[in-house]
């Protein structure tokens, strides 16, 4: 039966190359989000006949992450059935592409129901299109840009060890600008993976970039590679009351560190209005369905 281990920054020597050499380009396969998430879903690991298999809790529930590496999937699959069957819970599947579902419903037919929802679709550009932001449908954004560039005295630089703290602060007030009726509640986790991602951002194989503004951190994000050609936009934070300051750390981060990446990946909007709205105006190249499976006891 399969063992499973905690997935560790430690880890990250053995797990991130599999997780690299994968073509899926969700951002469920980023070393960093797992281990930045870790306090809230619990990510374990193996690895059998050079096949990564993870797993994770979603609530009081178990996932399996479909398996990756250069051996072979079926049998992979077939030993996170056994262990579902040996821990008496259905197997559960989480993001899954439209070709694992296939190969899924293909290699064991009638074994799996599959659901979705478009709060978890991720959202993919092609990272020029977000550097140069050409054509009408950019237009707002090129002049939030032009509009910050003249009203504040920024500089642009990536994260080092030495701005923590001042991101850290920055965070703390972006919290207080979503005007929670005292309720922290809703970002203890965020908080909690921001913390991880700032403090071990180097460790983790993250790269960032922050902007200042008379030397204030007014905005930063952090990412790391999901592929050779895909980039994951793990953390992106600004302050609301300096205009345009989301559209510049974006279009600044990209143009500096990411481009050399053909496509960039900005996760999930959750079924969050504004934060789908968000999203939706830098125009996606793609919206990537995500789905569950779930086998019958």
């Amino acid at each position: 039966m399969l063992v499973f281990k905690n997935l560790t920054i430690e880890n990250r020597a053995e797990i991130q190359p599999m997780l690299l050499q994968s073509s899926y380009p969700l951002s469920n396969f980023s070393f960093a989000n797992q281990v930045i998430w870790a306090e809230t879903f619990h990510p374990k690991f193996t690895i059998i006949d050079d096949m990564l298999i993870s797993l994770f809790r979603i609530k009081k529930e178990s996932y399996f992450h479909f398996p990756i590496g250069k051996g072979d999937v079926k049998s992979a699959l077939d030993e996170m059935m056994k262990y579902a069957k040996k821990m008496n819970t259905p197997c559960c599947i989480a993001a899954l592409t439209e070709d694992m579902k296939l190969f899924l419903e293909t290699n064991f037919p009638n074994q799996f129901t599959f659901t979705t929802s478009r709060n978890f679709y991720d959202y993919l550009h092609k990272t020029k299109d977000l550097i140069e932001l050409k054509g009408k449908q950019y237009q707002s954004k090129r002049n939030h840009i032009n509009k910050f560039k003249k009203m504040y005295s920024y500089v642009y630089a990536p994260i080092t060890y030495r701005d923590i703290d001042d991101c850290l602060e920055t965070h703390e007030q972006w919290i207080d600008e979503q005007d929670c009726g005292g309720k922290r509640c809703t970002f203890e986790q965020e908080t909690c993976a921001v913390k991880i991602a700032l403090n071990l951002f180097d460790k983790i194989g993250m790269q960032g970039g922050l902007m200042r503004v008379d030397g204030k951190v007014i905005a930063f994000t952090l990412g790391q590679a999901i592929s050779d050609t895909v980039y994951d936009i793990c953390i992106e934070k600004a302050l609301s009351e300096y205009e345009g300051a989301y559209a510049i750390i974006n279009q600044q981060f990209l143009e500096h560190q990411v481009a050399d990446y053909l496509f960039v990946n900005r996760e999930e909007d959750l079924g969050i209005e504004g934060l789908r709205k968000a999203k939706l105006s830098y125009h996606p190249y793609q919206l990537i369905p995500k789905y569950s499976a779930r086998s019958q006891l």
